[in-house]
């Protein structure tokens, strides 16, 4: 099938479309005389099609019959049960994703794409993006090494002699002050700032002479019209005036984004207009920040951050994240206010502000420029109750510890599927060990705990290993990426006896590693 095409499946949302571009731009670099076919939602990625790589889009209702063609991959990035339907009846190659088998059971192809459903509500520990995901599987390390990502505009009168990584030279504010953007909503409430946050963040930057706009969807309009109204600007406010093509090309425009976790800033990231990424709720920066080096990240200095679905009481993340501090850091970034980013941590507390880089193998990484933590301390999210062990063990856990067995099984997965090398693992291990010696001694002993309760299911007493659909959620909480991956492998292999096996010999490298 030498010009057969490749298909894909996109997911529905704005910001997880965006997130294909990188995938389609690999995929287009590395098989030209095969063309790309995309199908997805009208609705979504129409208004994109100026921004997207070159590629034929079909709508879900439109599309042909693939069943009778044959494919050079089909990759299925969608959860939609139609998708997974076509991807098991189309004829390929190679087969990445969720699919459909002749029984109806729905499966996952793909080492990478099957971490990625074992991350759902399990992503504590997880630092690999969702667009770098999306790759792993198909883009070899050497291509995605090779990647020039393309660096955000520099920022008007940006006050340091680099961004991301390239050397600018300063420039000075326009006299009309910086065009900054202030997308106000997300897709939840808990992922974005309340109306008197903005309201304070949009007046601080009028009083230095700034020209902040108000923007958002259809589903902003009311939160746009409060904030206008207590700032007694209705003028500001560009809620709901825009359609998403005419939004891009408006973000496109602006000097500075200020955003929450949306699809617009996933457009912006990929047209390069600088961001300021407000991240909170239950959203993980390190899988779905801007993607393109060169942009920063703002979050709560809380050992909760990045969880699924917060477990508290109110949402402390928030509770953080004062309008009055992040002007600060937008003077910051606009050179207003004299000194760099990181000397800013010595003034505003309980935040950590990190930059959007490329590191091991090109893959996505944040650079912290600084964390402090709040003056009064905050409970851990896996305190008490939330953190039963099999071992007992509840240890309130440190946000630098958690960040270390990150890194641990970061590169842990990366040997295992074959994209780092075992120097990586050894490293990431001996720092864990050392650093941090009561985490290295829990995901050891707990290891040990859940290799004899596999090893009685081989002896025929499987009920012990697999009497709950999230068995993983029993064991420590710094096994908890193996053991989650374990059960989504199981369910994938229809816990044959040699896919316990392999659990098994997974549990067996873990603990070859910390003895």
């Amino acid at each position: 099938m030498n010009s057969a095409p490749i298909l894909l499946f996109q997911m529905q949302r704005m910001g997880d479309l965006v997130l294909s571009f990188p995938l389609l731009s690999w995929l287009g670099g590395l098989f030209p005389k095969h063309p790309l076919w995309v199908v997805g939602e009208r609705l979504f990625f129409e208004p994109l099609l100026p921004l997207s790589p070159p590629v034929t889009y079909f709508d879900y209702g439109e599309a042909p019959d693939f069943r009778g063609l044959s494919f050079h991959a089909v990759i299925n990035l969608s959860h939609r049960p139609e998708a997974a339907a076509l991807a098991g009846t189309a004829r390929s190659d190679a087969l990445f994703g969720p699919y459909q088998d002749a029984e109806g059971r729905l499966l996952i192809r793909g080492d990478w794409q099957l971490y990625r459903a074992s991350l759902t509500h399990n992503n504590r520990y997880n630092l690999f993006h969702w667009a770098d995901l999306n790759a792993l599987d198909l883009i070899p390390t050497r291509h995605m090494l090779r990647t020039d990502w393309p660096l955000p505009r520099p920022l008007p009168g940006y006050a340091h002699a680099e961004q991301g990584g390239r050397e600018y030279s300063l420039t000075s504010l326009p006299e009309s002050g910086a065009r900054i953007g202030l997308f106000l909503g997300a897709s939840e409430t808990e992922k974005h700032p309340d109306a008197g946050f903005w309201a304070i963040l949009a007046k601080r930057l009028l009083q230095a002479g700034h020209r902040p706009v108000l923007l958002g969807g259809p589903a902003e309009q009311s939160l746009g019209f409060a904030v206008a109204e207590k700032l007694n600007a209705h003028a500001l406010n560009l809620c709901g005036h825009f359609s998403v093509s005419a939004l891009a090309r408006f973000i496109g425009e602006l000097d500075l984004f200020v955003t929450p976790d949306t699809g617009p800033m996933h457009i912006a990231a990929w047209t390069g207009t600088p961001i300021l990424n407000l991240s909170l709720g239950p959203v993980n920066s390190w899988e779905t920040g801007p993607f393109s080096p060169g942009h920063h990240v703002v979050r709560a200095a809380l050992d909760c951050v990045g969880c699924w679905r917060c477990v508290r009481e109110t949402t402390v993340c928030k509770e953080e994240m004062m309008a009055g501090k992040i002007a600060l850091v937008v003077d910051t970034l606009l050179g207003v206010r004299k000194g760099d980013l990181a000397s800013l941590g010595r003034v505003i507390g309980g935040l950590e502000l990190s930059r959007t880089n490329r590191g091991l193998y090109g893959l996505y990484e944040l650079e912290t420029l600084f964390r402090v933590p709040p003056g009064r301390r905050r409970a851990s999210a896996l305190e008490g109750s939330e953190r039963a062990t099999l071992t007992g063990e509840t240890e309130p856990e440190t946000a630098d510890a958690r960040h270390a067995l990150a890194l641990f099984w970061k590169a842990w997965f990366g040997v295992r599927f074959g994209r780092f090398t075992a120097q990586e693992d050894l490293a990431a291990w001996g720092r864990l060990r050392d650093a941090h010696p009561q985490t290295a001694a829990q995901l050891r002993n707990s290891a040990a705990v859940l290799a004899l309760a596999l090893a009685k299911g081989l002896r025929g007493n499987i009920s012990s290993v697999l009497d709950a659909p999230d068995f993983w959620k029993r064991t420590p909480a710094p096994l908890q990426p193996l053991s989650g991956y374990m059960q989504m492998y199981l369910q994938n292999n229809l816990s044959s006896r040699s896919s316990l096996l392999h659990a098994l010999s997974l549990l067996e490298a873990i603990t070859a590693y910390v003895l």
